[in-house]
């Protein structure tokens, strides 16, 4: 079975997106959030982010934003980094695990870009 073409399958995939995101609460609010997230989308799309990280933080993040308020109230502030020392550890590691990948990527590229195509 063939699919048809994308150019007609497109708008078609659009107008039902944006009928059912107005339909489901009838306020013109969904449709600009829609297209914001499908904007984003497509950045992301064209700046090769994968899907499973992304996916995993928007799961993950409501907890992680719970427990956050939940330790700020507890400690009256951002002090509770400071007090416990293994939260403290595993911010710096979480830094590291963000930023090393992107230090790395960066001196591989400056590397290619010095050597010449037939080294």
């Amino acid at each position: 079975m063939a699919l048809p073409p994308r150019n007609y399958l497109i708008p078609f995939i659009l107008f039902f997106t944006l009928m059912g995101s107005y339909i489901g609460q009838n306020n013109a609010t969904e449709l600009l959030i829609l297209v914001g997230l499908g904007v984003c989308a497509t950045v992301l799309r064209f700046a090769d982010y994968p899907l499973a990280p992304l996916l995993i933080g928007f799961i993950l993040g409501s907890m992680l934003e719970d427990n956050f308020a939940r330790s700020m109230q507890l400690y009256d502030g951002i002090r509770f980094i400071i007090d416990r020392p293994m939260t403290l550890g595993l911010l710096v590691i979480a830094v590291l695990l963000v930023l090393v990948p992107s230090y790395r990527g960066r001196r591989a590229r400056a590397r290619m870009e010095g050597t010449a195509d037939g080294d």
